[in-house]
C-alpha cells in the first residue's frame, strides 16, 4: 500500500529509473546501486554509491533512514549520519549519497497528522551544543551567540554546518565545493563548478557573520578550512 503524500524527489544521480517522484510505502524502501541480483528500490548508477546504501522505514508513526555501512556515508541536512542508526525524516529533508554523487528529497506534507513527537531533535545530545557562548543547533539549522541567533543565508549555513561536523579536522576545498554547492554538479563533472574565490568569499563572509568567533575558521594552506574549537 502507497502512501500516496509521501515521496522522494531525485534532485542528482543518475539512475536506471524514468521516474523524478517515487511514492514511499509502508515497507521498506532501499536506496543503493544495481549490481547483478541486487535491485534496489531506488537504483542509481554511480559507482560510488553502495550496493545497499541506506533503507527508509515507516516504523509506527515516523520515517527513518538508516546508512547500511555504505562505504562513502550518507548525509541528511549535510550532517553525516552515524552506520546502522536511524534518523528521522521530516518534510524537506535533503539525503545525500556518497558526498553528493545522488541527492534526494524526502518530502511528506501530512507529518503534522502524526504527531508532536516529530518536533524532536535528530541528535539531541550530539548536536545541540553550547561552546562558550556559541549555540549550534544542527537540526534547527542555527547559530546563536550570547542567546541572539544570527543570519545566515543558506550557503552560509551549509559551510558552517559541515565545518563543525568536522569540527578540528581539515576539511578539503573539494569536499566545501560537493556539500556547499551539490546543485552545479553535472554528470560531466566529479566537481561542482565553483572556484576558490569563490570559497573564500563565502568564509570570509562567514568570519564576519560569526563576529569574535570567525577567527575560530583558519585557513589550512594548500588545502582548505578547518573550524578550530580546541583554543575558543
Amino acid at each position: 500500500m502507497m502512501i500516496q503524500d509521501v515521496y522522494l524527489s531525485i534532485k542528482q544521480g543518475e539512475t536506471t529509473t524514468k521516474k523524478d517522484r517515487i511514492p514511499i510505502s509502508y515497507k521498506e524502501t532501499l536506496i543503493g546501486r544495481t549490481w547483478g541480483n541486487v535491485i534496489p528500490d531506488i537504483p542509481f548508477t554511480n559507482q560510488y554509491i553502495s550496493r545497499k546504501h541506506a533503507l527508509i522505514q515507516f516504523d509506527q508513526e515516523h520515517y527513518t533512514i538508516v546508512d547500511l555501512m555504505s562505504k562513502h556515508g550518507t548525509q541528511v541536512n549535510h550532517t553525516s549520519i552515524e552506520k546502522n542508526k536511524p534518523v528521522f525524516l521530516r518534510d524537506g529533508d535533503i539525503i545525500s549519497l556518497a558526498s553528493g554523487a545522488a541527492v534526494l528529497t524526502f518530502h511528506n506534507p501530512s507529518e503534522k497528522n502524526f504527531g508532536d513527537t516529530l518536533d524532536m531533535p535528530l541528535f539531541l545530545d550530539k548536536h545541540l551544543n553550547e561552546l562558550n557562548g556559541l549555540t549550534v543547533n544542527v537540526v534547527r539549522r542555527e547559530v546563536l551567540i550570547d542567546g541572539v541567533r544570527i543570519h545566515l543565508t543558506s550557503k552560509d549555513t551549509e559551510l558552517f554546518l559541515l565545518l563543525y561536523e568536522k569540527a578540528n579536522s581539515a576539511v578539503s576545498y573539494n569536499e566545501i565545493k560537493v556539500n556547499v554547492w551539490p546543485e552545479r554538479l553535472t554528470n560531466e563533472s566529479d566537481q561542482p563548478d565553483v572556484g576558490r574565490e569563490e570559497i573564500n568569499t563565502l568564509v570570509y563572509r562567514l568570519r564576519k557573520k560569526l563576529g569574535k568567533y570567525g577567527q575560530c575558521i583558519i585557513s589550512v594552506p594548500r588545502f582548505g578550512y578547518m573550524l578550530d574549537l580546541e583554543h575558543m
